[in-house]
């Protein structure tokens, strides 16, 4: 009984993501200024990424090589946590920026 349980899960899990993935995308076909604006932002992040990328550092101790870190994975690491610095100070700037903004109004 358990497994034709977790056999309609995931049936219904992967319909689920699937209408997440292309229901999105025909509306943003429909309004080609949504996907322009969409294109934007991807854009915006690609490039975040890129410098922070090549802003991280691709050392690796001793201890890491024994765990089985490589330079590349090491340095894609660093560029992740480096990604998230970037958001959450973007993140923090947003807040105080709509805080100090409705004050004024």
């Amino acid at each position: 009984m358990l497994d034709i349980g977790l056999y309609i899960l995931y049936t219904l899990l992967a319909i689920a993501v699937a209408a997440a993935v292309i229901f999105p995308i025909l509306h943003a076909f429909r309004e080609p200024k949504a996907l322009m604006k969409s294109g934007i932002g991807i854009a915006i992040v690609v490039v975040v990424f890129g410098l922070c990328y090549a802003f991280a550092d691709s050392k690796v101790t001793l201890k890491w090589a024994a765990l089985g870190t490589t330079e590349t994975s090491s340095k894609l690491i660093g560029a992740g946590l480096n990604m998230f610095f970037v958001a959450l100070v973007g993140a923090v700037l947003a807040l105080i920026y709509s805080e100090v903004s409705k004050a004024f109004k």
